[in-house]
């Protein structure tokens, strides 16, 4: 009998020992992306990686003010509130993934708001909202709650995303690093916590904000950094890989949407949790070859595959390893350290063209010959951060990161003895920079001297490139009503470049920018079709 008392009692003091453990409490605070402005609850079944994002937890609660008109009445579950999510949702069921500790978020946001007055400590100008005392009195409630409960607590984090507002405001913009400063100090003097952590969520550059306000983003990007390089327990949360609403009245709209507000809070939980960014899978045993043909893939959205889910294709070929070398840097966020077989990896659980693209090709190699793919995308991107010389917003340059990787990948194969040969790059045309007349007038301009500087510092003049087309966006997605004629540009550029082609894709299956499942397979197959066609004649 002893070993069964023996083992009851060991099962009592654990659940003794979890029920004594403190309540983690985590803070949610900022404006319209933090609120959740645009989300569609009735959405998220449709996107295969966040099945079930909705279903309660277990030990979570959740106390909120969002905007002027909901307010939870002390504890609640964690739940949509006003028909509306933030990334409070999948952010908790991301660290109920890693901890079963008791777990509490409070949130209060409200959209358009700003730090210099609606969020100031001081209280602002007579206009402001006086979140600053509404934010911290609810904090305070809450935690008197749980002692009245005999619980024990503590508060583990401030999770902030908020900019925007300001970056619009003459004096807001100019003072935001002095004024978030200030903001952290005093929610940490507040609220006893010298300690805090805060986590503060980049104001993305895939929205309208981040294309025709460069300059301003920039401005509150560089204050927010300039505060979480000086105070090590100040972190940043990158947000420019996530998805973004796609959309009138605002084209490229001002807000994750859905999708992007599901991938959002697993963003400030790998943060939190500092999950490595970089591919931990193990390199694989380089194959028996003589030759080896490096394609290069590059892009933004469609060609790293948002919208494209893994799901889809699982049971299919697509989804196995195939026996082709595969490297990545997608978006400064995932970037693999050796070589693997190609397949899908897990990046937001999507894929891109370079599955369908290498099943196509890979039959055709020649006896010693094999296939290997380089992929480098970053969907907030514009045609403006590929150009060598860089552009004034410094931080988003893409070229040199796009040089250094393709020739990393093809010495690295020399140096293993491989006759390494770039037969031709593969881009898709700029979302983004489509989506605005006064970028795709300057598209095809940048896009050549882009072309023209990798071909000289790859030192092959002849490089091939092959650009498939950006579905035509229409009045009603963009909000123009006359939109430029980029095709002509790029139809102009095909007659006079001899080692350039552009491969027309408008009619593959597509939703508004986004191919999707289907379309970005048959984007890959339409890429090698282009290949092979160049390789007949």
């Amino acid at each position: 009998m002893t070993p069964f008392i023996f083992t009851i009692s060991a099962t009592f003091l654990c659940l003794s020992a979890l029920a004594a453990e403190p309540v983690r409490v985590f803070l949610f605070a900022g404006q319209s992306n933090m609120e959740g402005a645009d989300t569609d609850p009735k959405l998220v079944e449709t996107f295969p990686p966040f099945h079930n994002a909705l279903r309660p937890l277990e030990n979570v609660r959740y106390s909120y003010q969002t905007g002027a008109d909901h307010k939870s009445k002390g504890w609640t579950n964690l739940r949509v509130v006003g028909n509306n999510f933030g990334p409070e949702i999948t952010f908790a069921r991301a660290f109920r993934q890693q901890s079963k500790h008791p777990l509490a978020l409070i949130k209060d946001a409200w959209g358009g708001t700003t730090l210099v007055n609606d969020w100031a400590p001081n209280g602002g100008n007579e206009k402001s909202r006086k979140l600053y005392q509404r934010f911290i009195t609810q904090v305070r409630d809450r935690l008197a709650d749980l002692k009245k409960q005999g619980l024990t607590y503590k508060i583990e984090a401030l999770m902030w995303h908020q900019g925007e507002n300001d970056m619009f405001h003459p004096i807001g913009k100019q003072h935001y690093e002095k004024n978030l400063r200030n903001f952290i100090a005093k929610i940490r003097e507040d609220l006893s916590t010298p300690g805090l952590k805060v986590f503060v969520g980049e104001i993305s550059t895939k929205g309208i904000w981040g294309m025709d306000n460069r300059a301003n983003v920039t401005l509150i990007r560089n204050a927010q950094m300039a505060v979480v390089e000086s105070d090590p327990k100040v972190f940043f949360v990158p947000t420019s890989h996530l998805s973004f609403k796609i959309g009138r009245p605002v084209g490229l709209h001002y807000h994750f949407g859905t999708l992007g507000q599901l991938q959002h809070g697993e963003a400030y939980a790998a943060t939190y949790f500092d999950q490595n960014r970089i591919s931990n899978r193990q390199g694989l045993r380089m194959p028996k070859a003589k030759k080896i043909k490096l394609f290069i893939l590059g892009g933004q959205r469609n060609m790293e595959g948002e919208g494209s889910w893994v799901t889809d294709i699982k049971n299919t070929p697509l989804a196995k390893p195939q026996k082709a070398l595969y490297q990545y840097n997608l978006g400064k966020v995932t970037i693999s350290n050796a070589w693997e077989h190609l397949s899908p990896i897990k990046h937001l659980e999507d894929f891109g063209p370079e599955l369908s693209f290498g099943q196509q090709l890979i039959p055709s190699m020649e006896d010693g010959e094999i296939l290997a793919i380089y992929k480098f995308t970053d969907s907030g991107s514009q045609s403006l951060d590929w150009l060598p010389e860089g552009s004034k917003e410094s931080y988003r340059d893409r070229y040199q990161d796009w040089i250094t990787g393709i020739k990393k990948c093809r010495d690295d194969l020399t140096q293993q003895g491989y006759q390494c040969e770039i037969p031709a790059i593969f881009w898709h045309c700029g979302e983004n920079d489509r989506a605005l007349n006064w970028m795709a007038q300057k598209y095809t301009d940048r896009f050549q001297t882009f072309m023209n500087a990798t071909r000289k510092d790859l030192k092959l003049p002849d490089l091939n490139w092959i650009l498939t087309e950006q579905p035509i966006l229409t009045a009603e997605i963009t909000g123009d009503e006359k939109l430029y004629d980029l095709n002509s540009d790029l139809e102009a550029l095909d007659a006079r470049d001899p080692n350039f082609i552009f491969v027309k894709t408008s009619d593959l299956p597509h939703t508004t920018v986004l191919f999707g499942s289907k379309g970005i397979i048959a984007l890959g197959n339409r890429m090698a079709k282009a290949w092979t066609e160049i390789t007949l004649e």
